[in-house]
Parts: C-alpha cells; structure tokens; sequence
C-alpha cells in the first residue's frame, strides 16, 4: 500500500463535518441546481498554504466574523508519510482569523482541553449562540480504522469546560459516532450525525436524535432517501433552505465522493440531486457548509489545485464564492395558527412491542410513559428484525427482515418525532386559551383474547396520557385532569382488530411485520 493510499484510507474515517447554524432567512438563491448553470458566476479557490499544509486539511466552518475553524491530520515527522501506522499521527483542531485585508492569520491550535493529545480529535459544530462545542473523539480500533464518539464543552468566560462524553442512546460502546450537526428547527432542536450502528442501510449512515428536555433522544436512521448501502458522511443541514447536503460514496457522481442535496427534515426527504462542478470535482468531495453571508461555502477535497505541494493524497479546504442574484419577490410565507400546526401532525399512530405494557397483566391501567416504551421498542429493534427471518430462507427471508427493519425506521420513529411535535403545540394552544379534542383509539393484535386485548388496548392509551402528563414538568397535566378546561380526550380502546393469524408461529405473531401494525394507538382530532 502506498503512502497516499494509507493516507487516504485514515482520512475516509475522519469524514467529519463541521457546522455552524445559519443566519436568518434571506432571499439569496443558491447556484446547486444544475439547471441553471449560466444564472451564477462561481469561483472556488483554495486557502493558503499555511492553512493547507501537505497533510490533511478538513472540516472547514467559518464563524459570523469571519473566523476559520477547521481540523488538521498531521505527524510529527514531517518528511515521513510512508507508513500511516509507524508514525505518530494526530488530529487536532485549529482557528485562524482574518487580518481585515483578505488574509488569515497562521493557524492556532486549540487547547488541549480541548485538543486532547490521547484522541483524534476532530468534526465539530457550534451553536448560533457560540457557546457549545460539540466535537468528535477518536480511537485507534485495528489496523486502519477509527472508532470515534461524540462529545461536548461549554463556553464560560471566554474559556472552554472540560468535554463530556455524551452519555447513551447518542454514543454506543459497539459502534462509531460522529459529524455533530446541531440544528434548531422552528418547533425543535435535532442533532445530525453519522454512525454505523446497528439498524441502518449500509456501511455509515446519517441518523438523527431530537433533542427533549435536555436529553438527546433514541437515535433515528434518517431513512432510505437519503442512506445507501453505501456510506453516507458530512452532513450539513441548511436552515435557511431547509436543505441538507451530504457526501456519499454510493450514488453515482463525478467522483468517488460527490456532494450531494436534499430538501425536508429528520426522514422525510425528496430525492437527492448532485451538486454541480466546481462544488464536485472528480476527487473526494465533502464538508460542504454554507457561510454566515449566504454568498459564499466552505468545502473539502483532495483535488489537484495550483499550490499543491506534490500529489492528490490528502485533503485541502476551499471557498467556493457566488455573485448575488437580485432577490426573489416571493409571496411572505402563511404564518400556521396553532390549531393549524397540531392538524399538520394529525393523525398519529403510536406502536408497541408485543404485549407491552406489562405483558400478562390482566390490569386496564398501567405507570409506564410511551416514550419510555418506545425507546425500548426501537433499541429492540434488531431482535424484531431477526425474529421476522427466522425459519425462512434466501430472497423470502431478506424481504421479511426489511419488510420489519423499513416498518420500525419509518412508521415506528415517525410516530415518535409527531408526538414530540404534538406535545409542544398542544402545551402552546392551551396556554394561549384554545380547545382542542383528541379521540385516541387503542389496538391489539389477536393473541388473546377479547377482554385481555380490551384491557391491553386501554393500557395503551393510558401510557399515551402518562406521556401528557409528564411532558415538560407537567405543565399539561392541569388540563388532562380536568382543573383547567380546554382539553377534551376521548378514549376508545378498540381490541383485536382483526380475528387471528395465518400461523401460530412467533414468526407471524410477535415478530411479524403484520403483527407489528396491528399493536397501535392512533390519535386523531
């Protein structure tokens, strides 16, 4: 293997991105749409030579003033790249800023409270108040590859906290975490990342975990729009555009790694399309961000440019820079009432795991809140997919574990995140003195029977309301019992919803992905 090769290798498992939130809303177009390639003119350059060295440059965020930020893989020997594991290799990240006349000032490294000498320490994002730093750490793990997890410091005064690893469900022991991107949303904050845990599409993918509370919720696979069987890296989530931009090494573009774009949120995407040259290159192109000004975007790629040293082996940043267009005179979007936010998440259906909660019991009322179940529902997740394979073979089998694997990624965790949106609007019409009536429906499948699926329906609904009640310190909790009128719920716990099953095996009726649908609650207005 070639010390390019070995180089390259190392830098696939740094692919990490780093963010920072944008401004307010403008009318800027962008130049990503292939369509209109004449509409911009568009220039991409690299940074000096003192910022890209012969080693490894990426992850490039530029700060509201103007500052850089970005993260450099280096050694210790700066005439040896021959073997990537013989030399002392590190990742660290660095800040240079502008001068006032166009240039940067050399490159300072951050303190090792930060920069701890023990780790590759790299891929970070801040938030739009500049005082929380979310970075990736990484380990050697074998020959070649990197396990990494996600971890956090506080500004105060003008000093960085000792990081926090971030605690489980965001950081596992068995899997890699990282490429933070933290974005709030205008009804909630979510954090991007890339990961290769258990349950996703292909080798990395993006996953996504709402922030609630203060704690990061299960993760979700943010879906197969977007992920591959392949590896899904970089992603940047753009605000404004409500577009997020990603790398992939699956899809077919200009090169290995192609930038690429998507507009939605957490799994509901539309069909991905390529950005255009010079943004992609027939080189490694990721790290793609968006700037403060709107005008301009940072990237990374291990493309030939003028300064370059000697070959492609290693990554160098870039500033890509478009010229204005006049602004659109669109129509001010519709401000939604509340009413209509809690409408635009209606219905919602809500799944269990078998006879839960509390399998066996005979009661019509249980202690357990939803959101506890259904974290446990999806960190199950690979035990229903097994499940629904077991005794079938070949094309039958795999369509039976996807078949479950796409039911918990899609319908399971989109229930979740309308809950978690449902809950916020409902607290915001109440307190503002709006009515609102929920009918909530309660399902089984038909193990059981008539009575016990009775009661294990209405124990459902109840962990729904256990939710209501517990959401944000109680504040719904006045209106569920009663104290405070606004709120009307009325239950209808419905049974088995249909007779039986075609077969008895475990199979069909615990793992079964017909099984799965039918264990429900659905909430409608």
């Amino acid at each position: 293997m070639t010390s390019c090769d070995t180089v390259r290798r190392s830098s696939i498992f740094l692919l990490l991105l780093a963010t920072l939130f944008t401004a307010t809303a403008q009318n800027v177009r962008f130049p990503f749409k292939n369509s209109e390639p004449d509409s911009f003119s568009i220039e991409i350059s690299p940074f000096p030579p003192y910022i890209n060295t012969r080693f490894s440059e990426f992850s490039p965020v530029m700060l509201p003033d103007g500052t850089l930020w970005f993260s450099s893989m280096r050694n210790d020997a700066a005439a040896d790249r021959e073997n990537f594991f013989e030399t002392n290799w590190y990742c660290h990240i660095y800040s240079s800023s502008p001068d006032g006349s166009g240039n940067y000032s050399k490159p300072i490294r951050l303190p090792n409270k930060i920069n701890n000498p023990k780790y590759f320490n790299s891929n970070f994002c801040i938030n739009d108040k500049g005082d929380e730093l979310l970075f990736s750490r990484c380990l050697r793990h074998g020959h070649g590859d990197l396990k990494c997890s996600l971890w956090k410091s506080t500004k105060r005064k003008n000093s960085w906290s000792k990081p926090e690893k971030l605690p489980e469900p965001l950081n596992c022991d068995e899997c890699s975490t990282f490429q933070p991107n933290f974005v709030n949303h205008q009804d909630f904050k979510v954090l991007y990342f890339v990961s290769d845990r258990p349950g996703g599409y292909g080798n990395y993918d993006i996953w996504y975990s709402i922030l609630d509370g203060g704690d990061f919720q299960q993760p979700i696979n943010s879906g197969p729009v977007i992920n591959t069987e392949g590896n899904e890296v970089t992603p940047f989530y753009d605000t404004a555009t409500k577009t997020l931009f990603f790398s992939t090494d699956e899809r077919k573009g200009f090169g290995d790694y192609d930038i690429w774009f998507s507009k939605g949120a957490l799994s509901g995407w539309t069909t991905p399309e390529i950005l255009g040259k010079p943004f992609n290159s027939e080189y490694n192109d990721f790290y793609f961000s968006v700037n403060p000004d709107r005008e301009s975007a940072c990237l990374s790629s291990n493309r030939l440019h003028y300064g370059m040293i000697d070959d492609t082996c290693c990554n160098d940043i870039y500033l890509v820079s478009w010229e204005a267009v006049a602004k659109d005179t669109a129509v001010p979007a519709h401000d939604s009432t509340v009413k209509e936010k809690i409408a635009s998440v209606l219905p919602i259906t809500l799944y269990f795991q078998n006879d839960s909660p509390d399998p066996r019991s005979l009661s019509d009322t249980t202690v357990h809140d939803y959101l506890e179940l259904c974290n446990e529902y999806i960190s199950d997740i690979q035990q229903y997919i097994k499940g629904a394979g077991e005794g079938l073979i070949g094309d039958e089998q795999r369509a039976a574990m996807y078949s479950v694997a796409a039911f918990m990624r899609d319908s399971v965790q989109t229930g979740h995140v309308r809950l978690l949106l449902l809950m916020q609007y409902l607290e915001e019409a109440l307190v503002s003195g709006d009515t609102v009536s929920l009918t909530i429906q309660g399902f089984a499948s038909p193990l059981h029977n008539s009575q016990y699926n009775t009661n294990l329906s209405k124990r459902r609904i109840v962990s729904f309301l256990n939710t209501l009640r517990n959401h944000d310190g109680g504040k719904l909790l006045p209106y569920i019992e009663g104290r405070i009128t606004g709120l009307t719920v009325k239950v209808r716990p419905e049974g088995a919803v249909r007779h039986s099953f075609e077969t008895g095996e475990a199979r069909e009726t615990v793992f079964g992905l017909r099984a799965a649908k039918d264990r429900k609650i659905v909430i409608s207005g």
